[in-house]
């Protein structure tokens, strides 16, 4: 029998859900893309106000070294991108200064993930069962990294998981950072435009509420924001909504799953949706490069934003402070406003000689993806025992309902990259479906 062609809903319109639609109309399936936002992109969200000089990302914006996924597509596109691999400085002891030392004790504490046996554990217990040779503020920092790099809670995130990230990212040069120059949103506009040119329907400001799905037909109802209720309805449907949505009950953003995905709830266990606030900061002048004009990313173990950078290496007067994991969630109950104060409270610690930072501020961006009930989180990251987790999330449902996201990859989650792949991933599956004999 040969692969036949079907009618597909996409569900979701964020980096997988556009590359799985786009691989999809390309081989001759009938897909329709529903995405509850007005844009495309989910938590690929660039943006250029007016007087910013370099574009906003509010949320991804590294490429982490050189995933085939990503760099094949900047290709295909035409788009470039730039390496922005930089020294790390540490604020300590009242004084912001590299500290080569103290990141290569930390290295050595994260080596020893590896060489840990028995069954998965915590970073959190992994600290607590590794011999303390290394220094305070070391440990400090290695805990410092998992949590802001993996947007996690160290006493949940798996060492198992964070040994396996650590393979893939040496099979990519992981260690090397490079953002795409014009920002991450021309990825998106150029799988919109394959999508659109193979043919497939773009729905946006359409927020799916339930699937009704039994073997072979699939239903979504949905609304729009003057309140209109439309069903569409397909032979599949691949879902490639984020970790928090698909784990929400109720509220908004939430989607109904009739029947239930029962077969679904332990990959949910195994899997946190984890939480990041993101400031991008506009100054008069760039006053950091006082302390280095080359200063790249800066961190403070102390403060409410553990870790900054600058738009390095265009010369921009601009900082980014980033919150990960239990950093993002002490800011879950601060307004907008007291959230910018609270950057500029560290600003003003680590850069005493220019108090106060806040007059020379232009303009702050918040970006708190906590709170976008249609992501409900950053991206997601494995709870210890919970490595089949992903694997568990990705396994289609009697060849209806197909699974696509950061939060199904097993070595790249979090990353566009992981997105991407695991997006045609999906594709693949469905168009490798063979006619199911009457």
């Amino acid at each position: 029998m040969q692969a036949d062609t079907r009618s597909v809903i996409v569900l979701g319109g964020g980096a997988a859900g556009l590359a799985a639609a786009g691989s999809l109309a390309a081989a001759g399936h009938a897909v329709t893309l529903i995405e509850a936002r007005d844009r495309l992109g989910g938590r690929i969200d660039t943006r250029q106000p007016p007087g910013w000089p370099v574009a906003i990302e509010r949320g991804a914006e590294f490429i982490h070294g050189r995933p085939p996924e990503t760099w094949d597509l900047l290709r295909e596109a035409g788009l470039a991108a730039c390496d922005v691999t930089s020294e790390h400085w540490i604020f300590s002891a009242g004084h912001l200064r590299r500290r080569p030392e103290i990141w290569d004790e930390a290295d050595e504490l994260l080596s020893r993930l590896g060489q840990m046996s028995g069954r998965d554990r915590s970073f959190a217990e992994f600290l607590t069962d590794t011999p303390v040779d290394v220094s305070p503020l070391a440990r400090t920092m290695a805990t410092m990294y998992v949590e802001g790099f993996n947007a996690a809670d160290a006493a949940r995130i798996s060492v198992e998981s964070l040994v396996a990230e650590e393979a893939a990212g040496q099979a990519i040069e992981g260690d090397r950072l490079f953002r795409v120059v014009d920002g991450y949103g021309g990825i998106v506009a150029y799988l919109e435009q394959k999508l659109r040119s193979a043919g497939g329907t773009l729905h946006l400001g359409t927020v799916a509420t339930e699937v009704s799905w039994r073997s072979g037909t699939v239903s979504v109802q949905t609304t729009n924001a003057t309140g209109l209720s439309r069903p569409f309805t397909a032979d599949v449907a691949l879902i490639a909504l984020p970790l928090g949505v698909l784990q929400a009950t109720g509220g908004a953003g939430s989607v109904r799953f009739q029947p239930e995905l029962t077969a679904k709830r332990t990959a949910y266990e195994k899997l946190v949706m984890g939480t990041v606030v993101k400031v991008v900061l506009r100054f008069r002048e760039p006053f950091w490069q006082a302390a280095d004009e080359d200063l790249g990313f800066f961190h403070d173990p102390a403060g409410w934003f553990p870790t900054w950078w600058t738009a390095l290496p265009r010369r921009a007067s601009m900082l980014t402070a980033w919150a990960g994991g239990p950093a993002a969630e002490r800011l879950a109950t601060s307004d907008q406003g007291q959230i910018v104060g609270r950057a500029l409270e560290d600003l003003d610690r680590m850069f005493a000689g220019h108090r106060p930072v806040e007059r020379l501020l232009e303009a702050a961006e918040v970006c708190d993806w906590q709170r976008d009930p249609f992501t409900r989180g950053a991206y997601s990251y494995i709870a210890a025992g919970g490595m089949d987790g992903p694997a568990l999330l990705a396994a289609p449902l009697e060849d209806t309902l197909f699974f696509a996201g950061e939060a199904t990859h097993p070595g790249m989650s979090g990353t566009v990259a992981g997105a991407l792949a695991s997006g045609l991933r999906a594709a693949r599956e469905i168009t490798g479906l063979r006619t199911k004999p009457r």
